[in-house]
């Protein structure tokens, strides 16, 4: 997996906990940090993969 996909990756849930913190509705909130919470996933799952030689699943 290219570095760059997974560096975009990190940049989105970093700006997803940002607007989390900035702003002032409850559900909002919750989906931003439910948004970053998922992009740690699928980070972790591209770095699992590299590591053990998988190919990137869909």
């Amino acid at each position: 997996m290219n570095d760059e996909v997974i560096n975009g990756i990190r940049r989105r849930v970093e700006q997803c906990r940002r607007l989390a913190g900035l702003i002032n509705h409850a559900e909002a909130r919750q989906t931003l940090l439910q948004m970053a919470k998922e992009g740690e996933a699928d980070i972790k799952r591209l770095q699992d993969e590299r590591s053990d030689g998988t190919p990137p699943t869909a």
